[in-house]
Order: structure tokens, then C-alpha cells, then sequence
């Protein structure tokens, strides 16, 4: 699939996860602003256990709702082996893994004591996740399947010394949305600071709960 499609599909897939939200015959939500963050850029370096590099760009977006809700989108890609030329157009990267991580829950907001035009919007931990994983999977925590389950659980790779081949243990599976929500919420509410002139949205790192000692 060309870089282009896969793009289209991104957006048409995040338009139909928030129209998702209405219950037929309920008043939906009406969105009354939304902001967008500028991209981030993040390095990393698998030598020496293997040699190549990935870059990683991410973006977030922000969408406010007339019922106090919000969703927050964090799209992101990665490409090993990028090279930039000194000159032309002609960058080279290997694409290795795109996904859409959608975050739901309620808000509220003010306006900032030093800037008239500035909003913080303070964002409570997220009651739904949605996350498009690319030629992966797709997972709603509202409406959770065995296929989600199967596919969504947390999984661990090892090489057995004695055959060379790799060895793929499940760690962790989650029966219901709501475990995984408890699994890959933050740990903590959020605030972005926003601008309601230029719709813009200060990039955050999300407060992640920590798995990586179980």
C-alpha cells in the first residue's frame, strides 16, 4: 500500500471512529474546536544487537466536544534507514510501523493569565482507546473482541540458543476493553496549552504508565 493510501486510510479512519461515538437515535456531540501539535522527531540507535537505526516522527492532535469531551489523537511513524541528500528530494527509509492511537474522556479549560489568546485545556485520564496499528490490528476499548484480545496482548520475543529460531511467549492478554484501557492509560490527568488564533497545540509527552519491570 502506497505511503499516500495509507494516509487516506489513517484519516478516514479517525473521522469514522469519532462519528462512532453517537448511540443511534442520541444527541451527538458537536465539536467546537480542535488543535494540532507540530511533529517530534526521536532517534534510536540498535547497535550494537543490530545494525540499523530508527527514526520515529510523531504528531498529536486535539479535538474539543459541546459535552465538556475530548479525543486525542497520536499519530506516528517510523522508518529505519532514513537518509537525507544534501541535496534534491530524494530521501531513502525503509517504513517499518505506523499507527492512530485515539484517547477519550472530558475536559475542561481556561483561558492562560499571560496570554488572552492562549487556552489550557486540561484533559482527565482516558475512559476509551482506540488504536489503529498499521498492517497489524485494530482494537476499541468500547467495543472489545476475542480477535482484539488475541491480537492486543502483550507479547515477548526470544532466539532459543540450541535452534537459532525465535520464540514468541504471550505475557499478558487482556479479556476486556476495560483491562486494557487500565493497562495503557496515563497515570495521571494532562493539560496542553493551546492557541485559539493559529488552532495550535504545544507537543506533550503522555505520563505512560511504566510496564517495563513486570
Amino acid at each position: 500500500m502506497s505511503k499516500i493510501r495509507k494516509v487516506l486510510f489513517l484519516a478516514i479512519a479517525s473521522i469514522a471512529s469519532l462519528s462512532s461515538c453517537g448511540e443511534s437515535g442520541a444527541k451527538v456531540a458537536k465539536c467546537t474546536n480542535g488543535y494540532l501539535s507540530p511533529a517530534v522527531m526521536s532517534y534510536s540507535n540498535m547497535r550494537p544487537t543490530y545494525n540499523y537505526y530508527l527514526t520515529t516522527f510523531t504528531f498529536e492532535s486535539l479535538q474539543t466536544f459541546d459535552d465538556n469531551t475530548y479525543v486525542l489523537q497520536v499519530s506516528s511513524s517510523t522508518f529505519s534507514a532514513l537518509i537525507l541528500p544534501e541535496e534534491g528530494n530524494g530521501a531513502q527509509g525503509n517504513e517499518r510501523d505506523n499507527s492512530l492511537t485515539s484517547y477519550y474522556g472530558t475536559f475542561t479549560s481556561e483561558v492562560d493569565d499571560l496570554d488572552p489568546d492562549g487556552l489550557n485545556i486540561k484533559c482527565s485520564i482516558p475512559t476509551r482507546i482506540t488504536l489503529l496499528k498499521d498492517s497489524t490490528f485494530f482494537v476499541d476499548t468500547d467495543n472489545w473482541t476475542d480477535d482484539m484480545k488475541t491480537k492486543a496482548a502483550v507479547t515477548k520475543s526470544t532466539y532459543d540458543t540450541a535452534t537459532g529460531q525465535q520464540v514468541t511467549e504471550v505475557i499478558k492478554e487482556f479479556n476486556t476493553g476495560s483491562e486494557y484501557v487500565t493497562y495503557y492509560t496515563w497515570s495521571k490527568d494532562v493539560t496542553f496549552c493551546a492557541s485559539k488564533a493559529k488552532n495550535s497545540l504545544e507537543y506533550q509527552t503522555l505520563p505512560l504508565i511504566d510496564h517495563s519491570a513486570e
